[in-house]
Formats: C-alpha cells, sequence, structure tokens
C-alpha cells in the first residue's frame, strides 16, 4: 500500500481479529467491500481465553469455519470438571451432546480472515496501523494508516469499525461512551501447557480455593491452555516471577503435581493486571464498535469470543440494512439495544463470578462429609430439586431452572 487515497468501500474495519475478520466475511458474503487492516502480523497469538462454548461453536459453524478448526485437531470437550477445595464435581458440559473447544487464535483468526478474503469482496492489510480518523461534516469518512512498508495512505469508506480490542484507539478517538462501567477486579494468567497428562474424556476444569479460580482449557492433543485468576493482592508476587507463582499454584491443586511432572511450558506465562468492564456506546455518525472495543468483561466465564461472534451477526445485519437505505440512527439504535438486553445478564453474571467469595470452611466441611458416603451422595442428587434452587438468588434459580429441564427435569 503506498501513500495514495483507497476510496470506495463501504466498510473500513480496523482490527482483524475475531470481531474484525467475522464481520468482515459476513459483510463479504452479503457482497459489500471491505478494507479490514490490523497492526500484527499474521498468523499470530493474542491475549485471549481461548474458550468457546457450547452456545458459540455453532457460530463457527454459521461462519463456515467450524469444520477447518476441528481440522486442526482441536478436542471436542464434552465434560465439565469442578473442584471446590479438594472436592470434585463432574458432569456432561451440556445436555444435547453439544461440545466447546478452545482453538488457538493464530489459528481461528487466520482462518477467519482467510474466509473472508475468500469471498472476493475483502481486501486484508497486515502490518497496517491506523493512524487516526478522517472526519468531513460531522461524519467519520475514512482513516490515515500506517502501511507495512512505511508508507502512508487514505482509505475512505461509508462506515469506519473499531474491531481494536480492549484498548481500542478508534474508540477513544470517537469518545465513544462507557456505562456499566466497573474496575478491573482480578489478575488473569495463562500458559501453553504440552506433555499435560490428560483425562479420560477432554473436560474443562475449574479450581475454586484459596480465592483463586484456576482453569484448564483442553486444545489440541497433548496441549492445554493453563490459566489462573489470582486476587489482587498477588499481583506483585506474580509480576515478579510469573512462572514460579503460576506453577507453584498449580502444583498444590489435587492432583496437579503428578499431571504437570512431565509437561513443558511453551513460551512464557502471559498476562495482566486486570480487565476492566463496561459498554461502550457501539456507534456514531459513520462509526461503529464491535468485539471487547465496546463491550469487554473480565475473562473468567470464558465467553469473549462468544460475545464477538454474536455482536458481528448482529452489526452485520445493521449495516447492510443502512447499505440498503435503512436510517442509519434508528437502525444502528436498534443494534445496541439488541446487544445490551443479550450480553447484560452475561456482563452481569460474570462480575457476580468474579466477586464471589470461596465457601468458607463449615460449607466445605460439609461437602466434604457428603462426599465421603457415596450413600449420601445418592441422597443429595435426589434432593437437589427441592434444596438447591431454593438456596440460590431469583436470576440463578431461573438459568438453573433452565438447564434442568434441558437434561429432562419437569417444568416446576
Amino acid at each position: 500500500m503506498d501513500s495514495s487515497h483507497d476510496t470506495g468501500y463501504d466498510a473500513l474495519i480496523i482490527g482483524a481479529r475475531v470481531a474484525g475478520a467475522s464481520l468482515a466475511l459476513l459483510l463479504g458474503q452479503r457482497d459489500h467491500r471491505v478494507l479490514l487492516v490490523d497492526r500484527d502480523r499474521f498468523p499470530s497469538d493474542t491475549l485471549s481465553t481461548h474458550f468457546m462454548g457450547t452456545l458459540a461453536v455453532p457460530l463457527l459453524e454459521r461462519l463456515g469455519v467450524l469444520t477447518d478448526v476441528e481440522a486442526a485437531g482441536f478436542r471436542r470437550i464434552t465434560r465439565a470438571r469442578t473442584w471446590v477445595e479438594d472436592c470434585l464435581f463432574e458432569g456432561p458440559i451440556s445436555p444435547d451432546g453439544a461440545y466447546a473447544l478452545a482453538p488457538r487464535r493464530d489459528i481461528l483468526d487466520t482462518l477467519l480472515i482467510a474466509r473472508a478474503v475468500g469471498t472476493g469482496n475483502v481486501t486484508f492489510r497486515e502490518r497496517t496501523k491506523a493512524l487516526g480518523l478522517i472526519e468531513e461534516g460531522g461524519q467519520i469518512v475514512g482513516a490515515a494508516l500506517g502501511c507495512a512498508d512505511g508508507g502512508r495512505a487514505e482509505a475512505r469508506a461509508r462506515v469506519v469499525v473499531g474491531a481494536d480490542g480492549k484498548h481500542s484507539r478508534v474508540a477513544a478517538w470517537v469518545g465513544a461512551e462507557r456505562y456499566h462501567a466497573e474496575p478491573a477486579l482480578r489478575p488473569a494468567y495463562y500458559g501453553y501447557y504440552r506433555g499435560l497428562t490428560p483425562l479420560p474424556e477432554p473436560a474443562l476444569e475449574i479450581f475454586f480455593g484459596g480465592e483463586r479460580m484456576g482453569l484448564i482449557f483442553p486444545m489440541r492433543p497433548g496441549e492445554d491452555c493453563l490459566a489462573l485468576a489470582p486476587q489482587s493482592a498477588d499481583f506483585p508476587t506474580f509480576r515478579a516471577d510469573p512462572r514460579g507463582a503460576f506453577e507453584t499454584y498449580y502444583r498444590s491443586l489435587p492432583g496437579m503435581a503428578a499431571r504437570l511432572a512431565g509437561a513443558t511450558l511453551e513460551g512464557n506465562i502471559r498476562g495482566t493486571r486486570g480487565i476492566e468492564n463496561h459498554f461502550r456506546r457501539p456507534y456514531g455518525p459513520g462509526w461503529a464498535l464491535t468485539g471487547d472495543a465496546g463491550y469487554l468483561k473480565d475473562p473468567a466465564t470464558g465467553s469473549g469470543i462468544g460475545d464477538a461472534l454474536n455482536q458481528s451477526f448482529w452489526l452485520a445485519d445493521a449495516l447492510d440494512a443502512t447499505f440498503h437505505g435503512a436510517d442509519w440512527e434508528t437502525t444502528l439504535g436498534a443494534f445496541q439495544r439488541r446487544r445490551d438486553e443479550a450480553l447484560l445478564p452475561g456482563y452481569q453474571a460474570t462480575l457476580a463470578t468474579v466477586r464471589q467469595p470461596d465457601a468458607p470452611p463449615e460449607a466445605v466441611a460439609w461437602t466434604r462429609a457428603a462426599l465421603a458416603a457415596p450413600p449420601f451422595v445418592r441422597l443429595l442428587a435426589t434432593g437437589m430439586a427441592a434444596a438447591l434452587p431454593a438456596a440460590l438468588p431469583p436470576q440463578t434459580q431461573a438459568r438453573l431452572a433452565q438447564l434442568a429441564q434441558a437434561f429432562g427435569a419437569p417444568r416446576a
């Protein structure tokens, strides 16, 4: 790309990770001309939980990349395995045989980009940095770009979309308003390990204890992503020795010292002091936001990729309508409402999960007592339908009732 002007695009999308690449793909499939740019070189990794739950995996199928993701070797995650201190609970991850995945981002993002370019309507430029937006008459009409060869260019489009992540420069340039905002709650760290002793069936593993939360996401055979959400007070220790602190924690977990004995860390432990939580107004004159640029939350519940893909489907519908003559304000306002109504419950549940303290010692003692005598476990299961809902907040009761009915329980 040289210093000439690049004109005539329907959409200029800044950021080519999951959020931007999937939106480019959907717009390209509808014959809209798209310029997709990213400052990184691809394929490459990025900070991510990698997890895609049972509701997110079908979105890959709708985008046409699920077969390719699985062909890359990523294992179907069919079980959920939860430790509370040294007490283990395990069951199917879904009532209907659905499964989760944990794909590496260098593969997932690259597959989405290739699929988008394959529509014939999407131009992709890597190592291309947005330097600023172009405004005319109060409307965003394009962006100034710094190119891979060191040159500069202008690209103009009917809409500029910021898909440039949690530190979105597009959102900053347009002054996108934040709301439902909460500060970062916990640090987050993860690493890729090879050779971890596997379970008989791939499972999402969660460890609660010591006011920390550990997670294991099975990736390809012999490859797992281990993640950890410690407390803010732990941050100086982790910053001083990320690998040492990380592996000390994991070796203290039930069975993990033996499972880690022959495992090796790929690269370094990666992490952050914490992720802020907020919604942003996702549109204005000539611009829109998607993915983490428009909606950001703590990664503890591992729903970020699915949330980004859903936003792409909703925003693609809205932009397609405006390209065909629908009123911008009405259509994008409806997109914002749709996004917020769909994602706010998960946002609130994530914050509640991160803030939830560990079970008190007396509760763990009762749990150990029940699990120590198998007949009590059977009685616990029998009484759960009556006892468990009554012990939970109303919103949690409703979600639990939905899951129970999906697993075959009669309606109350």
